[in-house]
């Protein structure tokens, strides 16, 4: 069985990664990081972005860390179930790490509290060189390349319309607003709002935006 025991890691603190709990799996790994040597941590992250950024296919994943294992001479299912919590912990600790806002959390407090878990400076400073480094606008692009979204919004027209007489009344003169969304896949939609109903969407959506503006504002989202 593998040993998932108590190590080091003290309680949570105010974190920038984990705020509440540290994952099993980053557990597992910071365990092993003290007789882990550098080459083989810089495999796995570098294994743990081709998983994250899918320019690795399932296939070549496990056959990356099959080779990892049998780099370290793995004798025992217990040896490759081991390793392969250690990845684990590697791609759940660089999701977390990539998803901080580099632009309002600083390097040191990143490499602070990296080893505040238990890893090593070496190892933190790996880690931030992903997150901090040259790459990471390329890294960015590609995870949202490869992150399931929904159709964004490509293109907005409209006009005003004023119904003058119909079939069965005289005189009208009700204005309407005509929309039309063109989505990014192509797709369009259209479709008419009296001017009432846009009234009541036009508050909705500043109301929305002001209470977005009123989270931003928050310092538990400035982390991020």
């Amino acid at each position: 069985m593998l040993n998932s025991g108590p190590t080091n890691i003290g309680p949570p603190r105010d974190r920038v990664l984990f705020p509440s709990s540290i994952p099993q799996e980053v557990r597992i790994l910071v365990k092993a990081a003290p007789t882990m040597e550098k080459s083989l941590f810089r495999k796995l992250i570098k294994l743990s972005l081709g998983y994250l950024q899918q320019t690795l296919d399932v296939e070549e994943c496990e056959a990356a860390l099959k080779n990892i294992c049998e780099t370290l001479k793995c004798t025992s299912q217990e040896d490759v179930l081991k390793v392969s919590f250690q990845h684990a912990g590697v791609v759940i600790l660089l999701k977390s790490a990539l998803r901080i806002n580099t632009s309002t959390v600083r390097q040191e407090a990143l490499l602070a509290d990296l080893q505040d878990i238990g890893l090593s400076k070496e190892f933190s400073t790996d880690v931030c060189a992903v997150v901090y480094g040259g790459a990471r606008p390329d890294i960015d692009t590609q995870l949202m390349a490869s992150t399931p979204h929904l159709p964004t919004l490509a293109a907005t027209d409209w006009r005003v319309e004023v119904t003058i007489s119909t079939s069965w009344l005289s005189r009208v003169l009700e204005p309407v607003v005509v929309l039309k969304l063109s989505n990014s896949e192509g797709d369009t939609h259209m479709f008419e709002v009296p001017q009432a109903k846009f009234h009541q969407l036009r508050y909705t959506v500043a109301d929305l935006l002001s209470q977005m503006d009123g989270l931003e504002s928050l310092s538990i989202f400035k982390k991020f």
